[in-house]
């Protein structure tokens, strides 16, 4: 859930940003984390982690509109997205002199991830009134990097659904 504004630069292209609350739940195998060196396991390979984050996102984006029709436009996006880690709570897995070990541990505003992911999405908006308009955006993202206290690497897709409000008058067509 969140809020974004979009600024148009030309006829066809868009700039956007906005701030986002989303919540990464994964699992991750223990190969794919890697803590600082400080870790509490002191150097024991953990089997699995299973996480639960509360994450702000901040996307930086550019739209192109590829087909513009009276009532709807599709178009497609790329951008960067920071990470604002807020809280991670881990379960983590491990064996440890013979005995099976599940253990969580969490943590509050870890750090930040500034243009961690890659956003690439399309998407087909629809007019349901003079300044009112809905959109459905399809999207993946792709890590650039490590985030979270064990430097992960976080892959997501979705689609993005949306209700947009034009604040300034809409512009009419040239002849």
């Amino acid at each position: 859930m969140g809020v974004a504004l979009e600024y148009r630069l030309t006829p066809r292209i868009r700039v956007r940003t906005g701030l986002t609350r989303s919540i990464k739940r994964y699992a991750a195998k223990g190969a794919d984390y890697n803590p600082p060196p400080t870790y509490w396991t002191h150097r024991i390979p953990v089997d699995q982690i299973d996480a639960n984050c509360r994450i702000l996102e901040i996307p930086l984006d550019v739209r192109y509109d590829v087909a513009v029709r009276p009532g709807h436009t599709f178009y497609a996006s790329a951008g960067l997205t920071s990470l604002l880690m807020r809280h991670e709570r881990y379960r983590y897995l491990y064996e440890l002199n013979g005995n099976y070990i599940d253990r969580t541990w969490s943590i509050d505003r870890s750090g930040n991830a500034a243009f961690s992911l890659l956003q690439l999405s399309v998407g087909m908006e629809r007019a349901v009134g003079s300044r009112w308009l809905v959109q459905a955006e399809p999207f993946v993202k792709v890590p650039l990097g490590g985030v979270g206290f064990g430097q992960v690497k976080l892959s997501s897709s979705g689609i993005l659904l949306g209700i947009k409000y034009g604040l300034f008058r809409p512009r009419t067509a040239a002849p």
